[in-house]
């Protein structure tokens, strides 16, 4: 993750007020593509009931026609099937349930992975609308949808008999985030939104939010920087604020003011490593308090993931290195049971302290919901005040780090 910490550097009050004690609301505009966000898609299964449609044109020799929901009682029509040595994808872009004069998009098929890489940002969107009912009015929006026939590597298939069905794949993506612009104390910001880009509307589970300075690179989640969501509290110059919620269409952010905070936590740079629950692998509690004024590095993993499995070498060397040097690694398998990583830690001989989170466990609690942590191998690195100082680096950068800080400290 970039070593970003924006807690310390925004000056933050949104629609040029400068009483930090205030709520606010951060009007949004549309944008095209993607933003500083990953972009996301959605799988167009078979649909279980029948569709009714017409006028698909003749030379395509074969086909299926699914459905998307995009609100109550209203979805799209895709049809994808094969044109000579093309793949073709259809959509009914004006939700009148005919093909007649719609585009027909034509791809290449088959492609080898990276080559399906190599042209996911120039694939063709189709720009569609969609009638919907607020405060007993009708209304009309517009959409663009990017459809694609390319699977990638996932490993995928349906629940059915139909031979035709099985054999195309239709991924959907709403290629649209939000943008606003905030001016601070002569300071502008820019706020970023997005939904996942599989729907229209603005759900809270699936908001994530970039708010940074002008003056500051742009954040992306793509080099390994951590979105907001709906619901977290973040702090400017010793205040904290709520991010409360969203508008249905995503075109206003709600923040509400929390108080005074001078120590806050988060997950990020520069934020106060945040409570958390854990145990041991023998079951004992985990206690941070233990671990104060120390720089302690959290290595998430699981036995199951081929890269932490490379990566142990390289926690070997760094742990050997700083032994008694004020410095602790702790990992924390997020695994099937603590009774297989014990056997694999006793096997590698990972000599420093572990912790487990269950797969299967749902906890809010937990250190992997606390930091969302959605990557494995995920680095953490705490100072000696408790502060998170890297996240998601490589050893040498955190090596670095806590050279750089034990000899400052000096």
């Amino acid at each position: 993750m970039k070593r970003l910490i924006i807690i310390v550097l925004i000056g933050f009050a949104l629609n040029g007020c400068n009483n930090p004690k205030t709520n606010f609301v951060v009007d949004l505009n549309s944008q095209e593509g993607y933003g500083p966000f990953t972009p996301g898609q959605l799988i167009i299964g078979p649909s279980r009931d029948s569709l009714v449609y017409a006028n698909v044109p003749e030379d395509i020799e074969e086909y299926v026609v699914r459905s998307r929901i995009i609100e109550p009682e209203q979805n799209i029509l895709f049809l994808i099937g094969t044109k000579g040595d093309k793949r073709v994808i259809m959509v009914d872009s004006n939700n009148d349930r005919d093909f007649v004069n719609e585009k027909i998009l034509e791809y290449n098929y088959p492609l080898s992975i990276e080559e399906q890489k190599e042209i996911q940002n120039s694939l063709p969107t189709i720009s569609t609308q969609f009638e919907f009912l607020e405060n007993g009015q009708i209304f009309t929006k517009n959409v663009k949808i990017k459809p694609t026939p390319y699977l990638g590597s996932l490993s995928l298939s349906f629940g059915t008999d139909n031979e035709v069905e099985k054999k195309y794949y239709l991924f959907v993506s709403i290629p649209e985030h939000k943008k606003g612009e905030i001016k601070v104390n002569g300071v502008d910001f820019n706020v970023f939104v997005s939904n996942s880009f599989t729907r229209m509307n603005y759900v809270k589970e699936r908001v994530s939010i970039f708010i940074t300075p002008k003056s500051d690179a742009l954040l992306s989640e793509l080099e390994g920087n951590m979105p907001y969501e709906i619901g977290d509290v973040f702090n400017v110059k010793g205040h904290d604020y709520l991010i409360d919620s969203i508008s249905k269409w995503g075109d206003k952010l709600y923040i509400n003011y929390i108080g005074k905070n001078e120590r806050p936590e988060g997950i990020s740079e520069g934020y106060y490593l945040p409570k958390f629950e854990a145990k041991y692998l023998d079951n004992t509690v985990f206690d941070f308090a233990k671990y104060s004024e120390k720089y302690v590095l959290f290595d998430f993993w699981g036995t199951w993931c081929v890269p932490c499995i490379k990566l142990i070498p390289e926690l070997k060397e760094l742990n050997a290195e700083f032994t008694n040097k004020n410095f602790s690694l702790i990992s924390i398998a997020y695994d099937e049971n603590a009774e297989k990583v014990m056997d694999f830690v006793i096997k590698e001989d990972m000599n420093w302290a572990h912790l487990f989170v269950g797969r299967s466990q749902n906890d809010e609690n937990s250190a992997i919901s606390k930091l969302k942590v959605t990557k494995f191998p995920t680095t953490i690195l705490i100072s000696p005040e408790g502060k998170i100082i890297g996240r998601d680096l490589a050893i040498d950068e955190l090596r670095k780090i806590i050279n750089e800080n034990r000899n400052a400290s000096r």
